[in-house]
């Protein structure tokens, strides 16, 4: 019998996808704040409470009654945060860069205010201001911001809005319970920046070998089991970021593969295929975090909260040029920052979807997650989640469901 498990890649190892990272402020606690300031038939208030009703339900009229508030009171900073809560979600960059420059007039020592500023303004290709916005913050007594502030500081490379070169590491070794696998990834790029990392150009080296794989067995096809690529990736790729805004790449990937296990071919399962063979992979990524980073004085559990999404769409050569969709959501809350690090509580959503219907790529899965991150200053990142698992398409040896508990460490650094 022959079982297949696909490997989630974060977008960012394979076509260094954009991670934008935006402060959502928490409008809600603004409003308890405001209640108590004005009484109703106040046109304060009157608008106030209005805002809160439509808020969710009408962006466009909503941001008219907080564009009218600006006018009515231009000092109230819970104006200019609400307007940049918005925009920001809204997809408004210019905007909402204009809101949150207004808010740091009114309050120059909210850190949290400048480092949403300093990204808006990266967003919008405006590095030369927001570098020295980032420098300032990396001495923030704030773990969590200084901590934001030196990876931005590193990532505009001394000054110029993005490095020439990159390079990268992604390591991922897990395991998963429902095979009692073990499952060992790693890829290493290096490459060229054009039109400010819009466009990449690279050479990639990948491996990726798992514990329970067999390989084929000439004697009883049954018993071959694959449940990795189990193989060696060399060659060149190319992405492009057609939209500044959107982090989302097309990416192309040509080289060679050699198959560290016997593989059978597809149209004679009873037949040792090529271990050397061509590798084509193309397709579109993404990938996208959101935090609310709350002021330290105000921060609790249940504001402290996280984001982050991805999906790929690709074919590969190597699965006869099979079209797969993979998407994850996760979703939490921050527990613990500290200083033994952060500890993060979160939902996860996962499907995989492919042309060819093959059971094992069809297939969606939900639950629980806990990561801890020990040291804020390594990007190193360990999970364990227990997720419940629901196949899509029969001819899966009569199972339409599982369970798995999966440990992970992530580790990806850039250069």
């Amino acid at each position: 019998m022959k079982n297949s498990f696909k490997l989630l890649i974060p977008c960012m190892a394979f076509v260094g996808c954009t991670v934008s990272s935006f402060t959502f402020l928490n409008t809600q606690v603004y409003a308890a704040d405001l209640v108590g300031d004005y009484k109703p038939g106040n046109p304060i208030y009157d608008r106030w409470d209005h805002f809160y009703k439509i808020e969710q339900t009408d962006s466009k009229q909503a941001e008219e009654i907080l564009n009218e508030l600006s006018q009515l009171t231009p000092q109230d900073i819970k104006v200019w945060k609400s307007l940049t809560y918005l925009q920001i979600r809204e997809q408004k960059p210019e905007q909402a860069l204009f809101s949150v420059t207004r808010a740091t007039q009114l309050a120059p020592e909210d850190e949290q205010l400048q480092l949403q500023q300093a990204y808006l303004l990266n967003q919008l290709q405006r590095n030369d201001e927001a570098l020295p916005i980032f420098k300032k913050l990396t001495h923030s007594k704030q773990t969590d911001i200084a901590e934001k502030a030196n990876q931005a500081v590193n990532n505009l490379s001394g000054g110029t809005a993005v490095k020439s070169t990159f390079k990268d590491i992604y390591f991922a070794p897990s395991y998963e319970s429902r095979f009692d696998d073990g499952i060992f990834p790693l890829k290493i790029r290096y490459g060229k920046n054009y039109n400010q990392g819009r466009a990449q150009l690279y050479g990639f080296l990948s491996f990726n070998r798992d514990t329970q794989s067999t390989g084929l067995n000439n004697s009883n096809s049954a018993e071959t089991k694959i449940f990795d690529e189990n193989a060696v990736v060399a060659g060149f790729g190319v992405n492009y970021q057609p939209w500044q805004t959107v982090p989302m790449r097309f990416y192309a990937e040509v080289g060679g593969s050699y198959d560290l296990i016997d593989r059978p071919e597809n149209n004679n399962p009873q037949k040792t295929r090529s271990k050397f063979r061509e590798s084509i992979t193309a397709g579109a990524a993404a990938y996208q975090e959101w935090y609310a980073n709350p002021n330290i004085e105000q921060r609790h559990i249940f504001n402290d909260y996280f984001t982050d999404f991805y999906g790929n769409v690709a074919t590969y050569s190597r699965e006869d040029y099979n079209v797969i969709a993979d998407l994850r959501l996760r979703s939490g809350f921050n527990l613990y920052r500290g200083e033994v690090g952060t500890v993060q509580a979160y939902a996860k959503l996962h499907t995989l979807a492919d042309s060819e219907g093959e059971s094992y790529n069809n297939l969606f899965e939900v639950g629980p997650g806990i990561a801890w991150q020990p040291f804020n200053y390594l990007p190193v990142k360990l999970r364990l989640e227990r997720l419940y698992g629901y196949y899509l398409k029969d001819d899966n040896n009569g199972q339409d469901h599982y369970n798995n508990t999966r440990v992970e460490m992530v580790l990806y650094k850039d250069f």
